[in-house]
């Protein structure tokens, strides 16, 4: 049989899987791993925006002094 992956765009369609895995026409399984997201999306909100700002002040500082002369 084939496996296919669908994206869900209403919570009615999950009743709908479910009725027709309940007929034994369909089999719904889970993925084994979990669809790839965006590193960004992954980590978003993992500090604190106030943690954050300042960690990039410190990066912009830290690349500032490999620009300037020795």
């Amino acid at each position: 049989m084939d496996t296919v992956l669908i994206e869900l765009k209403h919570e009615k369609a999950r009743a709908l899987l479910q009725d027709l895995e309940a007929m034994n026409i369909i089999r719904v399984v889970q993925p084994a791993q979990p669809i790839s997201e965006g590193i960004a999306a992954r980590f978003a909100g993992s500090i604190p925006a106030e943690e954050a700002d300042r960690l990039n002040e410190y990066i912009k500082q830290s690349r500032d002094e490999w620009e300037r002369p020795i």
